[in-house]
């Protein structure tokens, strides 16, 4: 699942782990994000979230989609600066490795997903 307010950011992002073999949902709707994993929990093995987003920020969402299914990794992908109090609180489990900082190169980001899904 990837997660992001622009519209050219999932396309291209779904269009590449398309072509490395990946099975991808695309959402500019957070909340409607939301609404289609707490549905279908097994579907996703992973999430791609931006941080800012309108209505909620992507630390949000994913702590809330930890809550319906804890062992879903998440990747964040962020052109800001986190702060890792943020990060340590609310989603302990994310790692250096588990933040794409934009602009990210296509390679970049299935590198991250590979890696997250390896340790799966």
């Amino acid at each position: 699942m990837v997660i992001d307010d622009e519209y050219d950011i999932v396309h291209i992002v779904r269009k590449h782990l398309e072509n490395w073999g990946y099975s991808v949902d695309t959402f500019t709707d957070p909340m409607f994000a939301f609404q289609m994993f707490k549905d279908n929990p097994d579907r996703y093995s992973i999430i791609l979230t931006d941080i800012r987003m309108p209505e909620i920020s992507g630390i949000a969402l994913a702590t809330m989609m930890r809550k319906v299914k804890p062992e879903v990794k998440i990747v964040i992908m962020t052109a800001f600066e986190l702060e890792p109090e943020d990060l340590a609180m609310n989603l302990p489990t994310i790692t250096r490795d588990s933040i794409l900082k934009k602009p990210f190169s296509l390679l970049q980001i299935c590198e991250a997903v590979k890696n997250q899904l390896k340790h799966a």
